[in-house]
């Protein structure tokens, strides 16, 4: 028996993701794509409609992985900020375990997607702005639970957080080594009024 059609939808998708993500939107022709998802243009087009629309939700299917480790770190069970610790670790063993360089596809977009793009800068600024509410609500938790200097703003601290990841994944390019990473999130970590991990 043929295999059901959101199936095949959902590994295409994810073959066509691991696409964008190593060369980018703009560098991605529909051949790139139909070799990636062994579909022909006609059969891409009739699931997607068209490249953008493919991208589009791409995107979605990357930040829907990210909501699912976010859940698991920052939900979990143990201290408030340790949660969040836990968080970057995880980020620093994807960014070391990264052998392609191919850095974060939500950052990759920023940066690649021009200004007048509202569309694409409006969704990937919406996905970050749920992390920032996540983390906002961890530092809350922190706060609440005297972790964390009741005098300290908890959403300013969540944009730190937010923009030190922008930071990461772009400085990550440079191919640095795990020491320095470490050291980023350190002293990250330090603004918060935390001692160094490492």
């Amino acid at each position: 028996m043929p295999r059901p059609i959101e199936f095949d939808r959902e590994e295409a998708l994810r073959r066509a993701m691991s696409v964008f993500w190593r060369q980018g939107y703009h560098a991605t022709s529909v051949k790139d794509l139909s070799a990636a998802t062994h579909l022909q243009p006609g059969s891409l087009y009739g699931t997607f409609r068209n490249k953008r629309s493919l991208f589009i939700a791409a995107l979605d299917a990357y930040f829907s992985g990210i909501r699912e480790r976010i859940q698991s770190c920052l939900h979990g069970d143990g201290a408030p900020l340790t949660r969040l610790r836990t968080f970057f670790d995880m980020l620093i063993e994807e960014m070391v375990g990264d052998s392609d360089n191919k850095g974060c596809l939500l950052v990759n977009t920023l940066l690649e997607t021009p200004a007048d793009d509202t569309e694409i800068n409006r969704r990937v600024s919406d996905m970050f702005a749920e992390v920032e509410a996540e983390f906002a609500r961890v530092l809350r938790e922190a706060q609440s639970r005297g972790e964390l200097d009741a005098s300290r703003d908890p959403a300013a601290l969540a944009r730190l957080l937010v923009a030190g990841i922008y930071g990461l994944r772009v400085y990550h390019k440079t191919r640095p080594d795990a020491e320095k990473v470490h050291e980023i999130i350190d002293n990250l970590f330090y603004a918060l009024g935390t001692p160094a991990k490492h």
